[in-house]
């Protein structure tokens, strides 16, 4: 079904190659301000046009009621109007920054607004705004410029939430560099060998038109492979998260592996070697060996080199008057004791003469852990 497709800035370069692939079974009305210029395309395309001035929105509102009042509807708004400028920002000259803003940014969003009444009334529409490769990168000597297309990302960006519940489509085409005049009207020499056709330009436009009311792309991104881009993100710098400094980091390029090789015949239990009861091991699915308790000497300080153990202590046994008879066991005397024997036969000293081996100095007691 052929559409209503206005185009602003559609006298020349990229507005006419729109115009002119548009043209064939839609009614396109291209808009700008140079009457003379708008005549001679539109006779040569064979399409519509308006005359307005960009920069005021009366003028804007004008040309629009002329477009409601002899084609009832605007199915397509195309934003395409825009100038160039390049240089340091404190060389540009005032009348010329306000220049580009006004017909960049602030044009943009007049004919916008001026157009979007008209869409709501009729329950559908699409705008499609002609960004630029600018309005995502930052470039050297291009503050304004690049200011003029940063703002036209913001603003399709938030016109797109702002439609979202609505039948109006909201697409950003962001083209690379191209064969235009754009740099001719303002005396800048650039190399255009690697540039982007128009026409290329314009069969993404109007692949976006031709979807089906249903299907909606946001935005597309068109530049030729031959130049380099410069993006903004410098996706190519290597990032490194939580601030960790690779020089320290190393990768686990396996799994744990036990030391000594498991034969061929591998028995239901391993017969591995006994660790050293200092290491722990840490193998995944390794089970605890019992270790040997250690013995940690605990005596005291004093007497560091004359260390005996308990039991090869000789106790000395009482002595008892010989003239006395040994008294039986009583409550009070546990253990009974047996005469004294000459030194000369300590073999022969019976069991029940050694004193409790608990009664010993506690300073001598060596524990074990």
């Amino acid at each position: 079904m052929p559409k209503v497709i206005l185009i602003s800035g559609g006298s020349d370069g990229l507005g006419k190659a729109i115009a002119k692939k548009l043209t064939p079974g839609n009614q396109v009305i291209i808009l700008a301000h140079n009457k003379t210029k708008l005549e001679a395309t539109a006779k040569e395309i064979n399409c519509d046009f308006v005359e307005a001035e960009l920069t005021d929105y009366d003028s804007l509102k004008s040309a629009i009621d002329q477009v409601i009042q002899k084609y009832h509807q605007i199915d397509v708004l195309v934003n395409n109007a825009g100038v160039w400028i390049e240089g340091e920002l404190d060389e540009n000259d005032p009348q010329k920054i306000k220049e580009v803003i006004d017909i960049n940014t602030t044009g943009t969003i007049f004919l916008t607004k001026a157009v979007l009444p008209v869409m709501k009334q009729q329950g559908s529409g699409q705008i499609i705004n002609i960004v630029s490769q600018d309005g995502l990168c930052a470039k050297k000597s291009r503050s304004v410029y690049h200011a003029s297309k940063w703002a036209i990302t913001g603003f399709t960006k938030c016109l797109q939430e702002d439609m979202e519940d609505t039948n109006i489509k909201v697409t950003a085409v962001y083209p690379g560099l191209m064969k235009t005049s754009l740099f001719q009207k303002n005396a800048v020499q650039r190399d255009l060998t690697d540039a982007l056709e128009p026409s290329e330009v314009a069969d993404a436009v109007e692949f976006v038109i031709n979807l089906t009311s249903s299907t909606y792309i946001p935005e597309i991104s068109i530049k030729n492979k031959l130049i380099t881009p410069t993006n903004m993100d410098d996706t190519n710098t290597p990032v490194n998260d939580l601030n960790l400094d690779p020089d320290m980091m190393t990768t686990q390029n396996s799994s744990p592996q036990i030391s000594t090789p498991i034969p061929s015949t591998t028995p239901t239990t391993l017969d591995l070697p006994t660790p050293d009861p200092e290491v722990i091991d840490i193998t995944p699915g390794s089970k605890p060996v019992p270790v040997e308790p250690k013995i940690i000497d605990i005596t005291p300080s004093s007497t560091p080199d004359t260390l005996v153990h308990l039991s090869n202590i000789t106790p000395s046994p009482v002595v008892e008057p010989v003239n006395e008879p040994i008294s039986a066991a009583s409550p009070l005397s546990p253990v009974p004791v047996a005469p004294i024997l000459p030194e000369s036969t300590p073999s022969s000293t019976p069991a029940s003469a050694v004193i409790n081996p608990l009664s010993e100095d506690p300073d001598l007691v060596k524990l074990v852990k």
